[in-house]
């Protein structure tokens, strides 16, 4: 059920991705029907981990609301072991998924990639706009500058004729007109009335003195016939997408990437060897220009000295590709030619003094081709690097699509032991805290997946790393949540992060007993005269009002702004609280307690332990740091206003139930209840 749920919503968002290919275009049910079905196909192993998931959380969502895993658990069975037959049965759907994805996915691909050409190229329903020049009709422009729906007129026709060979050589103009198909929808009539056509003549092959004629044509009514030749779909040939990478399996994949791989090393290589051809050893060409007359006797080099004079030229266009600088030559080289020819003389042993042997029109002619040089060589280093990144990225995309095949199988197992504990442990069924759940973890790990394609698009991660980044962060979240289900843990549960919130923040509406409870048991009960009892709750009522009454003084923004960074200050509660609270213990072990109207009203007091001030703040260094940094001391000072406020209305509450304790302790039914005792 939640698969064809899953399957149905992901094919309606692809649909509305690629409505407006279809609408207007006249297609048949069997048209839209097969489109759709090439579209579900391809859906299926995106659909199968979320089913999974949301299927997991709705199956053990209802066993633990229902209580039967913990009959389960109770008849030691653990959670694993529910779990077992239903990893067996993901097995079974992940290899299902593989199969699927590497088998049908290419083929539904390349069927569904052919018919969108197809109905690309099939042309719209005509529908002509107010004051635009309508493209509908193959080989016309369409302009109206009105339109009658109810009476179905045009008015003030423009139509611009590019069916000849030339082009746009006829115009027609209307003040008015109709349009209609015929009954075989295979023609386009178009009545005008009131209109002229201008016709541009042919002139043959006059080439001077062109007189450019035209004729011009009026007419009262004039019925254009246009042939609608692009209005049926015509079938395309598979094999043009055929070597697309959405269409191949895990094997075809790894043969097309291996070829790129050997493409990128012959483009590697091919650029290395014509750069070094072309830019690098240039002197090996034939000069073309002049020696300098102190060289034209030795006009004829040997091949030492070409040598020598190459690995000059090739150690200088390295540090710059050909651009002439002043950095003396190697000295070894420069020795070596002076050994192969000994009447060289020493002013040409650098490549300064070469040049500047020459004469400028010469000089002039270096720098030109050096500079012609540079551009080669940078043309070809671009052009190569262009190259080489379209085929990295042509790379990237098979290894993408051949990792996504066991990615979105393994997915599903994930997406198991993601979502059986989640659900044992918020123990909600049905499609309601399910749904919501599975779409968010979905959209994470959608989400997660997109960042690592993108990554490996960018070669910022390996293919391996990029497409398995979320498989591994949430495997690591299944193995935690199966972990914590297996020990009941209850870190779904939102009432315990929100008492610890409120406990820290000193906002928890705390019951005194919630506190004391450890101290029932089985003891002997201690005797506390009835005239102690109350004459401790006139103590307790009397303290709280003081307490009240000083907190009004101290409450102020003033006063809080001075002590919330001293620290001090309510000294006058941590007494009270104390005492407050020993009088509390030493009722829940006395007879007085056992009273159940006794304890109940007793369950009524709230609990203060007259502390207000955070621990964090003991620490001077803390305290002027939340006074420095401007929002942190306003927010405190606030929290410190609250807090004060909710401790007020709690004393003035103590002070009321201890006056209606000792108002009870003299009732005659509380009596007799003590007598039995």
């Amino acid at each position: 059920m939640t698969f064809f749920i899953v399957l149905f919503l992901l094919l309606m968002q692809f649909l509305w991705r690629y409505i407006d290919e279809l609408v207007g275009k006249g297609l048949g049910i069997e048209i839209i029907g097969e489109f759709l079905m090439y579209a579900s196909a391809g859906l299926v192993p995106l659909a199968l981990p979320l089913a999974v998931l949301l299927s997991s959380l709705m199956t053990f969502g209802n066993m633990g609301e229902f209580y039967e895993l913990t009959a389960i658990k109770a008849s030691g069975i653990s959670l694993q072991r529910v779990m077992l037959p239903v990893v067996a049965l993901v097995i079974i759907i992940s290899g299902f998924s593989y199969f699927f994805a590497n088998s049908v996915v290419p083929i539904s691909n390349l069927k569904m990639r052919t018919l969108r050409l197809d109905v690309k190229k099939l042309n719209p329903d005509v529908s002509i706009t107010e004051g635009v020049f309508n493209k509908g009709i193959e080989n016309y422009i369409i302009r109206v500058s009105k339109k009658d729906p109810v009476k179905n007129l045009l008015y003030d026709i423009k139509i611009y004729d590019h069916s000849g060979p030339r082009g746009n050589l006829d115009v027609t103009i209307a003040d008015s007109g109709r349009m209609k198909m015929t009954a075989d929808k295979r023609n386009m009539i178009i009545t005008l009335w009131n209109g002229s056509k201008y016709t541009e003549e042919d002139e043959g092959r006059r080439k001077k003195n062109k007189r450019y004629p035209h004729r011009l044509l009026k007419f009262r009514e004039q019925n254009i016939i246009i042939a609608m030749s692009g209005f049926e779909l015509t079938r395309s040939d598979e094999k043009i997408f055929k070597s697309s990478y959405q269409m191949l399996n895990t094997e075809q994949l790894k043969h097309a990437g291996d070829s790129i791989k050997q493409s990128i090393y012959y483009y590697s290589r091919v650029f290395s060897e014509d750069l070094i051809r072309t830019g690098f050893f240039k002197l090996n060409n034939k000069p073309k220009y002049n020696r300098p007359p102190e060289r034209e006797l030795s006009h004829s080099r040997s091949p030492e000295v070409q040598r020598a004079l190459a690995r000059r030229a090739a150690t200088q266009a390295r540090s710059d590709l050909g651009t002439m600088n002043t950095v003396p030559a190697d000295t070894a080289d420069s020795a070596e030619i002076q050994q192969v020819i000994p009447g060289i003389s020493l002013k040409i042993s650098t490549f300064d003094s070469l040049y500047a042997s020459f004469s400028l029109d010469e000089q002039q002619k270096f720098l030109k081709d050096a500079s012609h040089n540079v551009a080669s060589s940078q043309f070809l280093v671009v052009t190569a690097a262009e190259r080489m990144e379209y085929e990295i990225k042509k790379l990237r995309k098979h290894e993408i699509e051949w990792h996504r095949k066991f990615t979105l199988s393994f997915a599903c197992l994930i997406f198991l032991f993601i979502g059986a504990p989640l659900g044992a442990i918020i123990r909600k069924g049905g499609l309601g805290l399910p749904t919501v759940i599975s779409t968010l973890l979905f959209i994470l790990y959608y989400i997660i997946s997109l960042m690592g394609q993108k990554f490996v698009e960018e070669s910022l991660l390996t293919s391996f790393e990029g497409m398995w980044l979320s498989s591994f962060i949430l495997i690591i979240a299944g193995i935690f949540l199966t972990y914590q289900a297996t020990n009941d843990s209850a870190i779904l549960n939102i009432d315990t992060y929100l008492n610890w919130v409120r406990e820290k923040t000193g906002l928890r509406e705390g019951i005194l007993l919630e506190k004391k409870s450890h101290i029932i048991g089985k003891f002997e009960l201690i005797e506390i005269p009835r005239d102690h009892v109350q004459k401790d709750f006139t103590i307790i009522s009397e303290q709280a009002l003081r307490c009240i009454e000083k907190l009004k003084i101290d409450g102020r923004w003033s006063n809080l702004a001075k002590k919330s960074f001293e620290n001090t200050g309510y000294f006058y509660l941590l007494e009270f609280g104390v005492h407050y609270n020993s009088f509390i213990d030493q009722l829940i072990l006395s007879k007085w307690f056992r009273i159940p109207y006794f304890e109940k009203r007793l369950t009524e007091f709230p609990l203060i332990s007259g502390r207000i001030t955070s621990s964090i703040f003991t620490r001077k260094i803390f305290r002027w740091g939340a006074l420095i940094i401007f929002p942190i001391a306003i927010i405190r000072i606030i929290h410190l206003k609250v807090k004060i406020h909710r401790l007020r209305k709690n004393l003035k509450q103590v002070a009321d139930l201890s006056a209606g304790m000792i108002n009870l302790m003299n009732s005659s039914a509380l009596k007799i209840d003590a007598d039995i005792l």
